[in-house]
């Protein structure tokens, strides 16, 4: 027997049999980034699940459906297509101002919302200009908190529906009584939430050191544990978690000193290293130049140069000025200004050494192998390993 395809379900759908929708099983026909191109580009199919959201015994099905198909299940790689498939679904005429109409009551609207624009910044231009979109945003808070804080924070991120959300007041009557009272025991989802709310806080606040706020301690772990999560691909509360959604909060809040001290005993220096060790093409600019510049933020402060050093970010940022994996020269020109500014005192030892600059340094007193292993003491490895000798 043939197997059904997601293109078969969508047919039977325009053709007005929707038992294959209501029962699930177009749902779990989408999974692969490519299942969900072959329904988008379906003709005719995204109109006619827009008019189920706006049916009861549909609505629901409808909306799982192409909640499913706007999710990026496939990780950072699928990046760019996924963003296709995003902005395909939210320029369906009349699909968002259905969906907003079920923002209060079906938490899978939100999740629908949530996954088109952590995917997309056109999609989050959309939703906003939706008539009744923010603050139906704003209700869906009080029962959906977990997929709400997500569309909060990824709307952040967009310069149009920034303004959108800090013209309702969003901080001051949403984010900031939110993250006011931080318990230990706490459940993942309720860490997924603060791990939102505060990356958003960071984008919406401002992002210059005088204003960009100051993150109490459990939250910034959160956040590391979150980019742990999205740089090997797994989810966290139900969440699978895209590096760029992370990272546009953590740079603006490696603006803040106080921040970068606490994100950098948290270990974010191995995190940065280990997503620039893995970029490749498929994962977009974004991911990088975001990496590169929250990099450059944390390297400002001397106390920090140590810590990026010893967790091989040098060894990363060379091969973003290699470029031989597609980088872009926005990310390779930042990643050799880093390089200099993170060698600055390894250059500055060797000059030490040289007979003619050094002459009078007691240095050139010691014997080589005393001082090769005075200089990993002193500066660690590229790789963060201790060298050769294991010191």
């Amino acid at each position: 027997m043939a197997t059904i395809t997601v293109q078969d379900i969508a047919q039977q759908i325009v053709d007005g049999n929707t038992d294959n929708l209501v029962n699930g099983t177009l749902f779990r026909g989408i999974r692969g980034v490519q299942s969900k191109i072959d329904l988008v580009e379906s003709p005719h199919t995204l109109d006619v699940l827009t008019r189920c959201i706006k049916e009861d015994r549909t609505s629901n099905s409808a909306l799982r459906a192409i909640a499913q198909a706007a999710a990026n299940t496939d990780g950072p790689c699928a990046a760019i297509r996924s963003e296709g498939v995003c902005v395909t679904i939210a320029s369906v005429p009349g699909l968002l101002d259905s969906v907003v109409q079920r923002l209060e009551t079906d938490v899978d609207a939100v999740r629908l919302v949530n996954n088109l624009v952590a995917n997309s910044l056109k999609s989050a231009e959309l939703f906003v200009q939706v008539e009744g979109s923010v603050h139906a945003l704003k209700a869906s808070t009080k029962k959906f908190r977990l997929h709400s804080f997500g569309v909060i924070n990824h709307l952040s991120r967009c310069p149009v529906a920034s303004e959108a959300l800090l013209k309702h007041n969003f901080v001051e009557e949403i984010l900031y009584p939110a993250l006011e009272v931080v318990d230990q025991n706490l459940t993942v989802e309720d860490e997924a939430t603060i791990a939102r709310g505060t990356l958003a806080l960071a984008n919406l606040a401002g992002t210059t050191a005088n204003c960009c706020p100051t993150a109490n301690r459990f939250a910034l772990k959160t956040i590391v544990k979150v980019l742990d999560h999205a740089v090997r691909g797994e989810r966290l509360a139900t969440i699978t978690w895209l590096p760029p959604a992370v990272l546009f909060g953590l740079r603006n809040m490696t603006l803040n000193p106080e921040n970068n001290v606490a994100l950098l005993e948290c270990g974010i220096a191995p995190m940065l290293a280990k997503l620039i060790d893995g970029w490749v093409l498929e994962t977009g600019d974004a991911t990088l130049e975001l990496s590169v510049e929250s990099i450059r933020h944390l390297s400002t402060q001397h106390h920090c140069v140590q810590p990026l050093w010893d967790a091989g970010i040098v060894r990363a940022l060379q091969m973003v000025i290699e470029g031989a994996r597609g980088e872009s020269e926005i990310a390779r020109k930042e990643a050799a200004a880093l390089v200099e500014v993170l060698m600055e005192r390894h250059v500055a030892v060797c000059m030490g050494q040289n007979r003619r600059l050094g002459g009078d340094s007691s240095l050139m007193l010691l014997d080589d192998a005393v001082v090769y292993k005075i200089l990993q003491f002193s500066f660690g490895t590229p790789s963060g390993s201790q060298g050769p000798f294991h010191l």
